[in-house]
């Protein structure tokens, strides 16, 4: 059974995932950051670890990704409702 998800979270995957992305793939500070990543990935490979420590490594590393997704939806999220907030308190919107 597929997920319902309502329209604010259909809206949050969009703006996180794709228009974020674009706007990042320009950015010339975040270009610097993944150039910096591609050579710790080399110098990670030059440790030659093994299976396992490969692994505690890949997961550690899968965690901290995760944990940086998930802080960049909630707050984009927040940011939206502080904005709804602010226009509703300055009475361009109403409360629903």
């Amino acid at each position: 059974m597929a997920e319902e998800r309502n329209v604010f979270e259909v809206i949050t995957d969009y703006s996180v995932n794709e228009r974020i992305n674009q706007i990042l793939l320009e950015n010339k500070q975040y270009q610097d950051i993944q150039g910096q990543i591609d050579k710790q990935i080399k110098l990670f490979e030059e440790l030659n670890l093994d299976k396992e420590q490969r692994l505690i490594v890949d997961r550690l590393v899968s965690l901290h990704t995760e944990s940086g997704a998930l802080y960049g939806r909630v707050t984009y999220q927040q940011g939206c409702r502080d904005c709804v907030t602010l226009l509703q308190a300055m009475n361009l919107i109403k409360a629903s």
